[in-house]
């Protein structure tokens, strides 16, 4: 019995020892919210849009859980193993069936070459440096997905960062055909094929413009290919490029500003993402984007969030879009860990072919218990109200959804948690 007990002892103790070397890291929200035309909660964003200001507005319970380990380490020398699977439910009844996503599995190699001390080698399923307006959840430099690459090399005015990703798009191309008549081969439509979008980045980081400013640059090229005798959509593109250039200024008033701007063509002007559509017939054109964004001290009581988006996309077809985004938060602390927020934001789409706009104004104030009394704090418990109203001129035809008009409002309320560690 002693024994077995020692045994029981012993092994519980390697296994918190071996539980305790690895990494849990994540993120996760969740909540309930009624809306005032009756029934749960619906977010608000405007009919065209890529994204919508957050705060009291997210109607979705998601999560996202990483276990991490190091594998290996000699020296300077590590290799390191990274996971990620997320959860995304409707938010309706305790028992909700989901199939996760496995967002990351990979490996990192830190100085895997003594000549490029520093520089990690990696490969894998990866969030890859992702760039994104923290507001809106709008992610306008993300090549994230199964890739490699070098990371961080140290040329000594900056570091350089080299990778490739791709993601597949289902149902990007067609088919062929025999035709028996003319004895050629021809496109077959009922036949779909999907399309292997890669995309190249090439980044240097770091590059120290002053004291506290310094600059981004990236050139990203797409490039699609389908499989055997499949084609692309007839006129889909087959490649593009975006540039970016991005200056950060830190201690910028007790916080951060940033400003980027990017250009992309073909199959690189997707909506949100930088993602390559190269089986899409319609991105041909080209876009450029423009953001401003940052938070800044306004007192030791109050910090303010802010956001800038301007992005225009001209399609050969005429299905381009402009879009107009502007966005506040400020937050005001009562103590340590409690404060109240008010998120003001303003999205505006405008047609291309028609010159039509959509517009979608919402404001939100929230009541907020947090774990700290920065403007990142996490985790928060919030209780919110939210306010949104719109006047959508296009589309309507597919926005025939119980109650929605084309011009309209609606108020939320709401408790949601959200934390990230």
């Amino acid at each position: 019995m002693k024994k077995t007990l020692l045994a029981v002892a012993i092994g519980g103790a390697m296994f918190a020892t071996s539980a305790a070397a690895v990494d849990f890291h994540g993120y996760a929200r969740s909540g309930i919210g009624w809306t005032s035309g009756g029934g749960e909660q619906t977010a608000l964003q405007v009919n065209g849009g890529g994204s919508k200001y957050r705060l009291g507005n997210e109607a979705e319970t998601y999560t996202e859980f990483k276990l991490g380990q190091e594998l290996f380490k000699d020296g300077e020398k590590s290799i390191y193993l990274d996971t990620n699977v997320a959860y995304s439910v409707n938010q309706q009844v305790d028992w909700e069936a989901t199939d996760p996503a496995l967002r990351e599995i990979n490996v990192q190699f830190k100085n895997f070459l003594d000549s490029l001390p520093g520089a990690t080698l990696w490969a894998g399923k990866r969030f890859y440096q992702r760039h994104d307006v923290h507001m809106n959840d709008f992610y306008y430099w993300d090549i994230s997905g199964p890739g490699a690459g070098v990371e961080n090399i140290d040329l000594g005015f900056g570091k350089l960062s080299l990778a490739v990703t791709r993601n597949t798009e289902p149902e990007g191309a067609y088919g062929w055909r025999y035709d028996t008549t003319t004895k050629t081969w021809v496109s077959n439509k009922d036949d779909k094929k999907d399309v292997y979008n890669d995309v190249i980045d090439v980044r240097l980081a770091d590059l120290k413009v002053s004291e506290n400013g310094s600059l981004e640059i990236g050139f990203d090229y797409g490039n699609s290919h389908t499989k055997n005798h499949a084609s692309r959509v007839e006129g889909a593109s087959k490649n593009g490029y975006m540039v970016t250039v991005e200056h950060t200024q830190g201690n910028f008033f007790g916080g951060f500003n940033k400003f980027t701007a990017q250009y992309a063509t073909d199959s690189m002007t997707s909506w949100n993402t930088g993602h390559s559509q190269g089986g899409s017939a319609s991105n041909k054109g080209d876009m450029i984007r423009l953001i401003n964004q940052g938070v800044v001290a306004a007192s030791d009581k109050v910090e303010v969030m802010y956001a800038l988006i301007y992005e225009k996309t001209d399609l050969d077809n005429n299905q381009g879009k402009t879009w107009y985004s502007a966005g506040v938060r400020p937050m005001y602390k009562w103590n340590k860990t409690m404060s109240t927020l008010l998120e003001v934001g303003y999205d505006r789409i405008k047609e291309q072919s028609s010159g039509k706009k959509n517009d979608l104004a919402k404001v939100t104030l929230a009541q907020q218990w947090q774990a700290g009394d920065s403007i990142w704090a996490r985790p928060a418990i919030r209780v919110f109200g939210t306010y949104g109203h719109w006047n959508d001129k296009f589309n309507i035809a597919n926005r025939t959804d119980a109650g929605y008009k084309a011009k309209d409002a609606e108020f939320i309320a709401g408790v949601q948690f959200e934390a990230w560690w």
